[in-house]
């Protein structure tokens, strides 16, 4: 309890028996506390340096020494203790300042600032470094076109290391990319790593742009999409951004559960968890209505859903799909 003013567990046992019994000497402190000589002895020499203990003559109190009142002894603890805090925090806010000020120096390359909510990157290196510092920022959700997936290409494509550390931090990431897994197996791999590790996946026959948008707040896109290396723009502007999250929310709606890169079902283990909750709540033998309520998605959403698993599954009727993934042991 007191180990933030500086007092571990043995030496505050030490200090409370102490105020309980002021005139116990070290012999009689190490007895009732079940330890030894030396362990009370660093106790006491850890009270001294908190200016908790003082020496006195008097030969009735513990070897030599006497309690600070509490009262006085603690306060002043307290009092150094929260002057110290007030200097760290003044350090903490001098560091986040001088870090921003690095992060905005970073991320300059490039840079053209249109206004306050628009801004344009040049150069694949401004948007490579804009793409890392803008997905970094993510804290509940991030929207992905993707019509290319994964690191080792483009500074459009996905880094897979950072969006895994999104997904264990618990942002939603829902990616759209065409429906042609193409490249390596390495790339592949990716992929189906994105998936296994929470990442919603649909694809499209076409995806007319690159976009992200995070937390609802930010989007970045192409200055033009026919030639994406030319650079990004960054908007923030609040009417924009709705227009492009109602052009994604319309596309995903459209698109496809992920296949796997060749052509078959995904796995059972890379089912989202969007997907096997669908497949409970069907389970349970939930409506249509109420299972779309309960994922907060529309009924065209949920029946498409329940559309790309059945043909996953080979399910011809809701009742078989939710036989075949008991058996797959999703519910």
């Amino acid at each position: 309890m007191l180990r933030v003013l500086g007092l571990d567990l043995g030496t505050e046992a030490v200090y409370r028996l102490m105020l309980e019994h002021p005139s116990w000497g070290v012999d009689r402190l190490a007895q009732a506390l079940h330890t030894d000589r030396p362990a009370v002895t660093r106790a006491l020499d850890t009270l001294a340096d908190l200016a908790l203990l003082r020496s006195t003559p008097t030969a009735d109190t513990s070897d030599g020494v006497r309690l600070v009142p509490p009262r006085a002894g603690l306060g002043a603890l307290l009092e150094r203790r929260q002057n110290e805090l007030a200097r760290t925090q003044l350090e903490i806010d001098a560091s986040r300042a001088a870090v921003d000020d690095l992060l905005s120096e970073y991320t300059a390359l490039g840079r053209d600032r249109l206004d306050g909510a628009v801004e344009r990157f040049t150069g694949d290196e401004s948007v490579r470094r804009l793409q890392a510092d803008l997905t970094d920022r993510a804290r509940g959700e991030l929207l992905a076109l993707a019509p290319t997936t994964v690191s080792g290409g483009g500074p459009w494509e996905l880094d897979v290391t950072l969006h895994l550390d999104l997904l264990a931090r618990g942002v939603t990431v829902r990616v759209l990319h065409l429906d042609s897994i193409d490249g390596t197996p390495e790339r592949r791999r990716a992929v189906r790593e994105l998936t296994r590790a929470g990442a919603e996946i649909r694809t499209l026959p076409s995806l007319p742009l690159h976009l992200r948008i995070v937390d609802g707040s930010s989007a970045v896109l192409p200055l033009d999409p026919g030639d994406p290396g030319q650079g990004a723009v960054l908007l923030r502007e609040p009417g924009a951004l709705t227009g492009l999250r109602a052009l994604f929310t319309h596309l995903w709606d459209d698109a496809a559960p992920l296949q796997d890169a060749d052509g078959e079902p995904a796995a059972p283990d890379a089912y989202s968890p969007q997907e096997r909750a669908l497949l409970r709540f069907l389970a349970e033998g939930l409506t249509d209505e109420a299972a779309a309520r309960r994922l907060g998605i529309s009924l065209r959403s949920e029946r498409r859903m329940i559309s790309g698993l059945s043909a996953r599954f080979g399910a011809h009727s809701r009742f078989q799909l939710g036989l075949q993934a008991a058996r797959s042991g999703l519910v």
